[in-house]
């Protein structure tokens, strides 16, 4: 017997106890279904997370004072002469100082709000991949002369401005004085890794002098723009020495800053991903485990029910390879075409999935990756051999004569 024949007679079996085939295939259906719409928002959420990331540039370091992983008794302080010491490395392309606090922002007619106000440079728009929805962004003028001047981001010309436009040339009170709007900055939206949309900036040297006075000249974060002909290591070991050297850091004593390499975090965030997408699989993957217990059983039903039908093949001559490929056949087609709808419902799924993030704030585009269809395709056939083989077997060895007297 041919397969075509074998399959021609698996169908017309199936669609013989239609209800019965169709709650079989459910749960292949549904097994198949969760691995890809698992695996396709665990893929999209990975590169939604590594893109900002990467966004952030993999030549860029950032250094903060203090240590995060020991303790340094009397820690210095990151101050503006660390930041020119830094920028005269031939390691480092250009550097992004900056300095923020917690201060009260408001507008005639507007309620006040407290937003994080920071002080930077011009270069922090390129460094930090920025962009400008309207206006311009703080200039070298306006350090040299403590200009009151402040960039505010999406959020904060929601609360304080009607429109763009009505922003740029405006003005806002900061800490109770007063900046004239010189450029708002363009949306990234909550999913963004670290959001300007509620930001304040006005230039370091104001920060510095008018608003965050608590310590001269000192820094939360250096952000560096490494010089492409050197290695992320090389500028970050560099840095490194040059720090030790200006904290008067002795040797073996830990160093009282943190360098953080972006390209290592990325690396890292990619790993911890790759881990967390193969868990929703093989989480997903359990529903395909009961989905193919679910063909074991219902195929033993079939062989207790078909017991004369089979008695007769035999006694007709069929050999018992015939009937363990009639029986591998229909647990075969039966979970393949399980795996088919599941394929759809899973592309389905996934983007309802992606719906209800967008919505939530956090958007996201599912990776359909056809590996994981062919896979899954293959692993619905596959899952149907498996289970079908026990009740395949069973079936070929009953022997003719009590399979024809059977009622």
């Amino acid at each position: 017997m041919n397969l075509g024949t074998l399959i021609h007679e698996a169908i017309t079996n199936l669609l013989s106890n239609k209800v019965r085939s169709l709650l079989t295939m459910l749960g292949i259906f549904i097994g198949i279904g969760a691995v890809i719409a698992m695996m396709s928002v665990g893929l999209g959420a990975k590169k939604s997370i590594t893109d900002q990331m990467s966004a952030l540039g993999a030549d860029t370091l950032y250094i903060s004072p203090g240590n995060f992983t020991q303790t340094v008794r009397n820690p210095g302080t990151l101050t503006n002469e660390d930041a020119n010491a830094i920028a005269a490395l031939d390691c480092i392309d250009n550097i992004s100082p900056t300095s923020s606090a917690q201060l009260t922002v408001s507008r005639a007619g507007k309620q006040s709000s407290t937003l994080t106000v920071t002080g930077v440079f011009p270069t922090y728009l390129t460094i930090e991949n920025y962009s400008l929805a309207e206006g311009r962004f703080i200039t070298q003028a306006d350090l040299d002369n403590n200009a009151m001047v402040t960039v505010i981001g999406s959020d904060t010309r929601d609360l304080m401005f009607e429109t763009y436009e009505e922003a740029v040339g405006n003005t806002v009170r900061i800490g109770g004085q007063p900046y004239e709007v010189v450029g708002v900055l363009k949306s990234k939206g909550d999913a963004s890794m670290i959001s300007s949309d509620r930001g304040v900036y006005v230039p370091l040297t104001t920060a510095q002098n008018r608003l965050i006075t608590r310590q001269k000249h000192a820094l939360d974060q250096i952000a560096m723009k490494i010089n492409p002909a050197y290695s992320a290591e090389a500028a970050e070991a560099a840095v490194t020495a040059l720090m030790r050297d200006r904290h008067d850091i002795l040797s073996g004593e830990p160093d009282d800053f943190s360098i953080f390499n972006m390209q290592e975090i990325v690396d890292t965030m990619n790993s911890v991903m790759n881990s967390f997408v193969i868990f929703l699989g093989s989480v997903a993957g359990i529903s395909l485990l009961v989905g193919g217990i679910g063909i074991m059983n219902i195929m033993l039903v079939t062989v207790t029910e078909r017991t004369k039908e089979i008695g007769l093949r035999k006694a007709l001559g069929a050999k018992n390879r015939d009937i363990q490929l009639q029986f591998l056949v229909e647990s075969s087609v039966l979970s393949l075409i399980g795996g088919i709808f599941g394929i759809i419902f899973g592309y389905v799924l996934a983007y309802a999935v992606a719906a209800i993030a967008a919505n939530a704030g956090s958007p996201m585009t599912p990776e359909i990756n056809p590996l994981i269809i062919i896979g899954t395709c293959l692993f619905s056939i596959l899952t149907g051999l498996f289970f079908g083989i026990y009740p395949a077997n069973r079936a070929a060895k009953l022997e003719p004569v009590i399979a024809l007297r059977t009622e």
